[in-house]
């Protein structure tokens, strides 16, 4: 299960990969982040979470639409 998380200054969506690393799913962009930079900009999003998890083609639907998330 991956965790969808949103960037507080931006509203982009990030899905975590694990030691650290991040992935922006509008734009593909990867990158390493501190855990405590990570606690400064980025939030949890349990809905994300879920429907990401539950359908895979999400990531593309994101990307084609160049879609951000509403607070």
């Amino acid at each position: 299960m991956s965790g969808i998380v949103r960037n507080i200054t931006n509203n982009e969506l990030y899905v975590y990969l694990g030691d650290n690393k991040y992935r922006n799913l509008r734009t593909g962009g990867e990158g390493e982040v501190t855990p405590n930079m990570a606690k400064k900009v980025f939030k949890i999003n349990v809905e994300c979470t879920i429907i990401y998890n539950e359908n895979p083609l999400l990531e593309n639907l994101i990307k084609e639409l160049n879609l951000k998330i509403e607070k």
